[in-house]
């Protein structure tokens, strides 16, 4: 029954509107994922921190390893999107 509410709740977010969780399971589902949502963003935040202050002492092979790790995530990315 609560997968249920989950995946009611994660479809009303995606914009499906339809859902016939109860009030207090929406409510639980919903302050779950914002806090999964905010701990995501602050590992991102913490990590770019992280990686411009490590930037300036990089030796030139760990800058070229990173630029080539960063366009290929790119391009990753540009094929999934469409």
């Amino acid at each position: 029954m609560s997968l249920q509410n989950l995946a009611n709740v994660t479809s009303q977010i995606a914009g499906i509107f339809h859902f016939n969780a109860s009030p207090i399971a929406t409510a639980l589902i919903i302050i779950g994922l914002t806090i999964i949502f905010m701990a995501l963003v602050g590992a991102i935040i913490y990590g770019l921190i992280k990686a411009f202050k490590e930037l300036p002492n990089m030796p030139v092979s760990r800058f070229i390893i990173l630029m080539l790790v960063l366009a290929i995530f790119m391009i990753i990315v540009g094929i999934l999107i469409p």
